[in-house]
């Protein structure tokens, strides 16, 4: 790009070396230029075939595009050097190059290493409309079956989950859970972990619910009410001092105040906290009396009801002790494990199904290049395969556009095969549109 003039930032963006590099940048500010340039230096300064750069983007629209820009770039260069060899190579080493998708290049891997697990290579990417109703077929067998067996757990998840006789409730929420954890590097893994965060049992540090995931939670929220109770009530106490005929309603904020900024102090111990709510009252009570006409008596009165009613909300969530809320966890806990295993037998026998009929969707292709990728050590740690290894060694640099939309299964690929230095991502955390799918902006 000859006639570029590049800023300082983005020419540091183009020319640095030796780390992994993010550039995070708003829509128009030329990110994608930046990669192009980025790439075509590294062709004809660091001599680096353009087959072994690894170019990630989000749309098969946008691979084909930055292979033409590239494409456009390398002919320019060759007219100003028409007997670069290099460069010739370059036009030609490009129809092989990995510009794609992550889900071509997922692809790409697992047509290359089906045999390191044992599927077919002949499987084929099913659409969208066979997928749900092989689902359907798959939730639809599994609910027959534990029916005609008088499944117990079944049937206290349809008790639990469901209304008036229906049970389509019940396999909506398989059908999530099962899509959500999809986006996780190990699917059951994840779903175990997070269920077994409610398993409150012989956990001596939870006999103060304050202490729990869920109570600290509450406890945040407690915090921020009290203090903007607090506050507002300070406020309008020194509004009405510059008015003496106000001193008994201020002798009542100055007793509110008292009480909250008590309350504040046993935030850090459920039980006392649960005892002073359930007892908590808001006397003196606020009297109207007709010879004092200053508006701001009404003001206050609005106020202190207005920040009455955030204190009853307050007591409204801490409404038994931490016994019986640990209990009520458990109670969850052994309902959500039953859950648990339904959505992994439903995983289990929908891989299976797809299996048999040799169709993969595109959540499969990640999942599967990630086991030919990766695998855990005894320790539990992720750690690269032999396959992951020979891609790091072919791969002098991985560039990925849109950063922003990758999941965390997309995020673990791609470290797989990289060296831990090697990696240029741009993307901006505004433009992030997929959420909605476990994106990590």
């Amino acid at each position: 790009m000859p006639n570029v003039k590049w800023t300082e930032e983005q020419q540091n963006a183009i020319t640095k070396k030796g780390s992994n590099i993010l550039v995070a940048a708003a829509a128009g500010s030329g990110k994608t230029a930046v990669l192009v340039e980025r790439i075509i230096r590294k062709i004809i300064d660091d001599k680096i075939d353009i087959d072994r750069i690894l170019v990630v983007t989000f749309t098969n629209a946008a691979a084909s595009e930055m292979r033409e820009r590239i494409l456009d770039a390398i002919y320019k260069k060759i007219e100003e050097n028409p007997e670069d060899e290099n460069l010739q190579r370059q036009v030609i080493l490009l129809n092989k190059a990995s510009i794609s998708t992550i889900d071509s290049f997922c692809l790409d891997i697992i047509k290359n290493n089906f045999y390191e697990i044992d599927i077919s290579a002949n499987s084929r990417i099913a659409d969208e409309t066979e997928m749900l109703l092989l689902k359907q077929d798959v939730i639809e067998d599994i609910f027959e079956e534990k029916y005609i067996e008088n499944n117990k757990d079944f049937l206290t998840l349809i008790d639990t989950y469901t209304r008036y006789n229906r049970d389509e409730e019940l396999r909506d929420l398989i059908l999530k859970i099962h899509k959500y954890m999809q986006s996780n590097p190990f699917p059951e893994d994840w779903l175990n972990k997070k269920i077994e965060l409610l398993n409150t049992e012989n956990k001596e540090e939870y006999k103060n619910f304050s202490n729990t995931p869920w109570g600290q939670i509450i406890i945040e929220k407690i915090e921020k009410t009290l203090e903007n109770a607090i506050l507002k009530l300070e406020n309008m106490r020194i509004k009405m001092k510059r008015f003496p005929e106000l001193d008994k309603y201020i002798t009542i904020y100055q007793s509110d105040i008292v009480k909250y900024k008590n309350l504040k102090e046993k935030l850090n111990n459920w039980d006392e906290l649960e005892e002073i709510l359930l007892n908590l009252d808001f006397k003196p009570s606020w009297s109207a009396d007709k010879k004092i006409t200053n508006e701001l008596k009404d003001e206050a009165y609005l106020l202190r009801e207005k920040v009455k009613n955030d204190i009853k909300d307050i007591k409204e969530l801490v409404c038994v002790n931490s016994e019986e809320a640990n209990s009520n966890i458990m109670e969850m806990y052994h309902i959500l494990n039953k859950l648990k295993e339904l959505v992994i037998e439903f995983s289990k026998r929908f891989q299976e199904k797809k299996r048999e009929k040799n169709i993969m969707d595109f959540n499969d292709m990640e999942h599967i290049a990630l086991k030919i990728l990766v695998s855990k050590n005894e320790n539990g740690e992720i750690v690269p395969t032999e396959v992951a290894k020979r891609y790091s060694e072919k791969f002098e640099e991985i560039a990925i556009d849109e950063y922003q939309d990758s999941n965390l299964v997309q995020e673990t690929i791609l470290t797989s095969i990289s060296r831990g230095n090697n990696v240029f991502m741009v993307g901006d955390v505004k433009q992030s549109i997929y959420k909605f799918r476990q994106a990590r902006p």
